[in-house]
């Protein structure tokens, strides 16, 4: 079990899922320079990225999207102190300081995620890198998550499970099939993919093997 260095951290309190909780704040550069900000030099760079519709009778409550560079899972970054962050962390360290780590819930000790209420809130949309919500800068719309209830929260397994053909473009409802690997991962695989030679490199218990039925 990794052991957690509290030396490096700043201890303070946070509600986190709702609850005030006791937290560990790590150290950021990108923090300390958005504390070290002079003038308007930051938000000279910050607004034009972000689009808020002040047209809108609802412009406060609504998304303010990121329109600047996103990383691979689809988050708004911005460059800060030599230090590439979120940026829908920065709005939120704007409004409420440097957002924590950990916090100590009902079993411990467990990382802390600055999830997108907006998200949540919408049964519609499926989540992913694609979803819309992730590049989401309004303060109002971000909460602090444990971990646990962040993955609960992100549906980001259901764009997957939508899927109806592999990559190759094989049927998932005569090919698919359920399988445990070794980490007890439970994955979805075709069948005409990974049968033959290629057999031996999934080796790892199968939860199922008969067809797997996928609803269009």
């Amino acid at each position: 079990m990794k052991v957690l260095d509290l030396t490096r951290y700043t201890p303070s309190r946070a509600r986190v899922d709702g609850q005030l909780m006791d937290v560990l704040i790590p150290p950021r550069r990108w923090y300390d320079a958005l504390l070290a900000s002079q003038g308007d030099e930051l938000l000279d760079r910050w607004n034009p990225r972000v689009h808020q519709d002040l047209g809108s009778p609802t412009a406060s409550h609504d998304c303010w999207v990121w329109t600047g560079g996103v990383s691979s899972g689809g988050y708004g970054v911005f460059r800060l102190g030599g230090q590439q962050t979120y940026a829908h962390k920065i709005a939120w360290a704007i409004e409420h300081g440097s957002p924590p780590a950990f916090a100590f819930g009902p079993h411990g000790w467990e990382g802390v995620h600055l999830g997108h209420m907006c998200h949540d809130a919408d049964s519609s949309c499926p989540g992913g890198t694609s979803d819309p919500h992730r590049r989401c800068c309004n303060p109002g719309h971000l909460g602090l998550q444990l971990h646990s209830t962040n993955v609960r929260a992100g549906r980001s397994g259901e764009h997957q499970r939508r899927k109806i053909t592999c990559p190759s473009g094989h049927d998932y409802a005569t090919n698919g099939y359920l399988y445990t690997d070794p980490a007890r991962v439970t994955r979805r695989y075709c069948r005409a993919c990974k049968s033959g030679g290629r057999a031996v490199e999934f080796v790892g218990i199968r939860k199922a093997t008969q067809e797997l039925a996928v609803a269009a």
